[in-house]
């Protein structure tokens, strides 16, 4: 069974990134990611992995190689972080960026995702516009 270091390296390379790359993306240097994939590393901080999952696109859980206990939701924060401040500039609608919120999604029901946010954002529109009354 792969330790944690083999299963960083092994997503790193099937996601086709470089160490420079997910170091970038999960804020760490290139020599953190360089010294966890060569197991210099035993006992990584949450924190750490948690970035290092979100730049190769997978869970913690799967880098630590433990099997989710329910259903994992992901999203890529970039495009969440966008859809919102187009909506919140008028540039997309309520409906269009909830869409968009939940094409981002991976591994969860977008459905039912994209409903709430929908109720979300039109909630959060209300709530503005009762501050700015």
């Amino acid at each position: 069974m792969a330790n944690i270091s083999e299963r960083i390296r092994d997503a790193r390379k099937a996601a086709g990134l470089t160490q420079e790359v997910v170091a970038r993306r999960a804020d760490l240097s290139m020599n953190m990611v360089s010294r966890l994939e060569l197991g210099k590393i035993q006992d990584p901080h949450y924190s750490t992995l948690s970035g290092i999952a979100h730049a190769l696109g997978t869970t913690v859980a799967e880098l630590v190689g433990e099997e989710p206990t329910e259903e994992v939701i992901t999203f890529d924060d970039e495009a969440v972080r966008a859809a919102i401040t187009a909506a919140k500039a008028g540039k997309l609608t309520t409906k269009e960026a909830a869409q968009a919120i939940a094409d981002s999604v991976r591994g969860g029901p977008a459905d039912a995702l994209e409903d709430a946010l929908e109720l979300l954002l039109e909630h959060a529109e209300a709530s503005r516009e009762e501050v700015e009354a």
